[in-house]
């Protein structure tokens, strides 16, 4: 009941809902309490209504709440209905009270806000209790003690007989209601390129629970409460903010943060208009990275997109394209050899005696060679802070025709080649801009010890000269730029992982991605790696974790899912992380050779044959593996993965003596600063700690066991253990290499260390062409949407691509897979000179609009007419404004719709029937399947799209059927015929070497007849050449078949087919 004094605030919203709310309380009347038991009021209804009324519920919301479900509770009413426990949920408040998330300062405690973002995770839905009714179990009296949102509470003594219990709760007088945690993440459409999400939990309960799933774009209202941050016993004075849930909304909106105002829509139109639409389109994406023009061209389509189809049936076909660019490791972004680079200890050296003294095992390229390192450098974060990152690469190229000299005004001075990027100083954050693109009296981020005029922030120095790792970034103004042919004939660069920047001469120095200027541009986009170390990974998982109270499971998003309708950017897809075959797995039922459990789990399981191994699924046993927490629980395995073992391994060995042999890329955990890194094994260095389980359990003081590692705070069944040494091992006999996937926390224990696993890659097959994802486990049975565009990237294994090898053997990705895309690309740097004279034309017609704007700024006397600078800087802007792109985007995607004319479908229609024509004669590959059509009929909407049209026209299907045609002659033609054959994609065998392998077969079922003991190895291998097959071929196609079953060998060096 509202106390007398506030009775008229009681009466005030009587009157509200009268005026307002009428027919809705009369509908929840009807309705109270089984299907509906909320009012849902909007905040600008009640500003209406009373200003002073909304500001205070603003500003008290629990109280106010109070008086309006009182007023709810004496309404009167037609029919005899009481809404005692109903309740009043406000939303939709003004843009004042609706920060993102990450603007949440402590200011905002105790009050009501609206978030707007993406559900990341949701618990189950659980009862809570909220009063508990406790029954001494000596006199029976009931105690009823109200449930806070702490630890349960008991009563202290019996209200009946004052004894201290003992006491049980009698269930059936106790007061529950539904409750759930969501994690609320903020949209990728509200983030610039670089900036990280940040979430917030909310606490929901009552008839708003169970109604979002993980993946849904939401805005929930709710009060923001504190929770204090703890490490077991001890409390920090940090607090953690979380939301009290009134209401959660799901926003069916695809951009509802893009703001498009009639000006943005007026600028839209214009550009559609244009003649050369798709020519601008192409120069504002990446104008850091020259050239790719058809790469870029298609990345534009991808970002419009096609148009879903629903058809009458319910099926549905999807709009979105899914493109793999398959790039070289550098494109030739590098400085000079004097360049002194910093490492994280302060001190400098030039990045030729670096680059140098690590070439110790050089793998070439076509202009150079690179090398594997493991060092640290000061790199600049996403934050704008400067901290120590790991240097994975170091690069020795041939030096370009032309260098380019740039002066700052402090004095630094860097000669780098001209697609080299530095960062700028922009309005939303430092922008990485090739040198060719920079102008006099741009500000560049630089790593100053000093304060200088410009710096951010001052940069706190080391006595021994080197910078903290709390440093911030600054900037310094450039002088003077200019070409200059070089002096040496090689240039140097390193690459640095996650962030891509090192320092060069007190410069902070880019090495660029494409997929990076992707994600600025989308509307929508989440870029991960695919060493991605989320447990849902990229598509989505049920996992058991401490999110909820105690141990519940929990439903996650990946990143598939939070990308959708939008972009998600994947780098490293093709990553392989495995283990030698003689590894000790703690299972669940005794510890095992991982070979001897890969060799178990083919009896039962279904298995999948890969062009350099197989997966094996629907496996049925379990594995020791750490959780978030630090703890050892038991995890099912979801899959067994076997590959060929590359030609290096990393050895590693501990100073308890565990010993591990991985391939360079497998994961593992290091403990540093008090938190759990992953670091690859090609990365780990001797002094690194590794997560090991504790030898024995620690012991609390109670007698029981401890919730935590004492020595490590966080830590509960792990500990370090010092890695002693790091061996490269080139020089081994292992034919295969293994792995596991472990459902929900993705690691598991390794010859006694903690190592991360795989994910497999089938549960992307549905999300990528289903675009949905599906989840059955631990009761919880979800279907998530994941309606994205996936742009992927990966490396070829020898680090350039080789149009003389099929796909397949490039890349470590199935077939299955890889055919979901409707693009592939091989991005590659050849050199041209018609390009670089371009090129060199851009760089002078760059500093020359600087050196105009200079003047006009610096020297009044001279007449530099503001229409003279336009005219030359119209020729270096980007050709549209990346937010007015992003608005167009969206804009495109919400309205247009285009469907199909007469002439397009003739035009795709006799491009296929043409290449399909190829493939009829009897020993013929079949050029191209069914698949391709659809994403050209995909890329024809898109391209109509980036017009506004209604309908796609024949230009835009012969547009399309280039950028296919291309793709084709990449990588989909067979490169010992030369024909187009579907099948490398498809399959990841040509025809040509399917028949290959048939004749093989057959060459050794000639021979056996001949051996009592089966065909002679070395016969076999002789004879290669009759079925045109060189030896080493030979040996690698027999390896396959005796991998598949095909052949065996009764005896050594002998063979016989099955």
């Amino acid at each position: 009941m509202a106390q007398a004094g506030n009775s008229e605030l009681v009466d005030a919203f009587e009157q509200f809902f009268r005026n307002y709310y009428d027919n809705a309380i009369k509908q929840l009347a009807q309705r109270y309490p089984n299907e509906q038991r909320s009012l849902s009021i909007d905040w600008q209804d009640l500003y209406r209504f009373d200003p002073d009324l909304a500001d205070d519920f603003l500003n008290q919301p629990e109280q106010l709440q109070r008086y309006a479900e009182e007023a709810l509770r004496l309404y009167d009413l037609p029919i005899d209905v009481s809404l005692g426990q109903a309740h009043v949920r406000i939303r939709n408040l003004p843009e004042t009270e609706s920060p993102e998330i990450r603007e949440i300062r402590a200011r905002d405690m105790n009050s009501l806000v609206q978030v707007r973002g993406i559900v990341r995770k949701a618990t189950d839905v659980r009862p809570k209790i909220e009063e508990a009714a406790f029954e001494c179990q000596l006199c029976g009296t009931l105690t009823r003690v109200p449930q806070s949102s702490g630890n349960f509470q008991e009563p202290h003594e019996c209200q009946g007989c004052e004894r201290q219990g003992p006491f049980r709760v009698n269930f059936d007088q106790s007061e529950f209601v539904d409750s759930q945690k969501l994690r609320i993440q903020e949209s990728p459409e509200g983030l610039r390129g670089g900036e990280t999400p940040q979430s917030l939990d909310v606490h929901v309960e009552d008839d708003i629970t169970g109604e979002v799933t993980p993946g849904d774009n939401v805005s929930a209202t709710g009060v923001l409460r504190l929770e204090q941050q703890s490490d077991g016993q001890d409390k920090s004075p940090v607090f953690d903010f979380y939301m009290e849930g009134i209401s959660v909304e799901v926003d069916e909106e695809q951009f509802e943060d893009m703001n498009i105002t009639d000006e943005d829509k007026k600028k839209i139109y214009e550009i559609s208009n244009q003649d050369d639409v798709y020519e601008r389109m192409v120069g504002s994406i990446a104008p850091s990275i020259y050239g790719y023009e058809q790469e870029k061209l298609a990345m534009i389509f991808q970002l419009f997109s096609g148009v879903t189809k629903q058809l009458p049936d319910g099926s549905r076909i999807r709009g979105d394209l899914h493109m793999l660019l398959i790039g070289d490791p550098g494109t030739g972004k590098c400085v000079r050899g004097d360049t002194k680079v910093t490492l994280a200890d302060g001190k400098t050296v030039p990045i030729r005696e670096l680059v140098e003294s690590n070439l110790d095992d050089p793998k070439p390229i076509d202009d150079g060679w690179w090398d594997e390192v493991d060092l640290e450098v000061p790199s600049l974060q996403k934050d704008g802070s400067i901290a120590p990152q790991r240097a994975i690469k170091v690069w020795k190229r041939e030096a370009p025709e032309q260098m380019y000299r740039i002066r700052t005004s402090s004095g630094r001075e860097l000669e780098v080649t001209p697609s080299h990027p530095l960062f700028v100083d922009a309005a939303g954050g430092f922008q990485a801009t090739r040198a060719e693109e920079l102008d006099i009296g741009d500000a560049i981020a630089v790593a100053a010890p000093a304060i200088d005029p410009h710096t951010r922030s001052a940069e706190r120095v080391r006595p021994d000269g080197g910078i903290t790792v709390a440093a911030a970034a600054g900037t310094d103004r450039i002088a003077s730029l200019e070409t200059l042919e070089p002096d040496d004939d090689w240039v140097y660069d390193l690459e640095v992982e996650e962030t891509h920047n090192y320092v060069s001469n007190g410069v902070i120095s880019h090495n660029s991605q494409m997929l990076g200027y992707i994600q600025n541009i989308a509307p929508r986009s989440v870029y991960t790696s695919g060493k991605g170390s989320s447990s849902a990974g990229l598509t989505a998982a049920a996992v058991r974790d401490d999110f909820g109270d105690g141990q519940q499971w929990t439903l996650e998003a990946g990143a598939l899912v939070l990308a959708d309708q939008g972009i998600a950017a994947v780098d490293e897809l093709d990553k392989m992380r495995c283990v030698t075959g003689d590894t000790l797995v703690h299972a669940g039922n005794g510890i095992k050779p991982i070979r001897e459990l890969a060799h178990d789990a083919v009896a039962d399981g279904s298995i999948e044959e890969l062009e350099n191994g197989r997966t094996i699924r629907d496996v049925d046993f379990s594995v020791r593996t750490m959780t978030e927490t630090g703890a050892i629980v038991d995890r099912p395995v979801t899959a067994v993965h076997q590959y060929e073992t590359p030609t290096e391994l990393i050895d590693v060995t501990t100073e308890s003596g565990e010993r591990l042999r991985s391939t360079p890329d497998h994961p593992f955990f290091v403990y540093q600063n008090g938190s759990i890194v992953e670091r690859d094994a090609s990365s780990l260095e001797a002094g690194d700690r590794t997560l090991v389980p504790c030898g024995t359990p620690s012991i609390a003081a109670d007698g029981g066991t401890a919730t935590t590692n004492p020595a490590n705070p966080g830590l509960r069944d792990v500990e370090p253990s010092e890695i002693v040494s790091v061996r490269r091992d080139d020089d081994h006999d292992f034919d295969y290499v293994y792995d596991l996937t472990v459902e929900g926390t993705h690691n598991f224990i390794a010859n006694g260390m903690v190592v991360h696993n795989s994910e497999d890659r089938s549960a992307m097959h549905e999300a990528l062409e289903q675009q949905k994802i599906s989840v059955s486990k631990a009761g919880i049975n979800a279907t998530l949407k994941s309606r994205c565009s996936l742009l992927g990237a990966a490396n070829p294994k020898y680090g350039r691509f080789d149009h003389y090898e099929p796909i397949s053997e490039q890349i470590d990705l199935e077939p299955a897979l890889i055919s979901r895309f409707d693009l592939i690309f091989t991005v590659t740097d050849q050199p041209d000179e018609e390009k670089d004279r371009n090129l060199a034309e851009h760089i002078l017609t760059t500093n020359y609009a600087g050196e105009l704007t200079t003047q006009r700024e610096q020297m009044a006397s001279l007449d530099v007419s503001q229409d003279e600078i336009d005219e030359m800087t119209e020729t270096v802007d980007p050709d549209i404004d990346a937010d007015l792109l992003r608005k167009y985007i969206a804009f495109a995607k919400q309205n247009c719709h285009p469907r199909m004319t007469e002439e397009a479908r003739e035009t795709i229609r006799d491009f296929y029937v043409d290449l399909r024509s190829k493939g009829t004669d009897e020993d013929a590959p079949i050029p191209v399947t069914a698949r391709k059509l659809e994403a050209l009929v995909r890329l024809s909407e898109a391209s109509a799209r980036i017009r506004l049209s209604d309908t796609v026209e024949q230009s835009d299907a012969e547009h399309v059927v280039e950028i296919v045609r291309s793709c084709l002659q990449d990588i989909g033609v067979d490169p010992e015929t030369g024909e187009f054959d579907a099948d490398i994609v498809e399959a990841g065998t040509s025809k040509s070497q399917r028949d290959r392998i048939k004749n093989l077969k057959g060459l050794i079922a000639d021979i056996e007849e001949e051996y009592d003991e089966g065909a002679p190895v070395d016969i076999v291998l002789e004879r290669a050449e009759e079925v045109g097959m060189d030896q080493s071929k030979a040996e690698h196609e027999i390896e396959k078949l005796k991998q598949k079953g095909e052949v065996y060998e009764p005896s050594t060096d002998a063979l016989r087919t099955t």
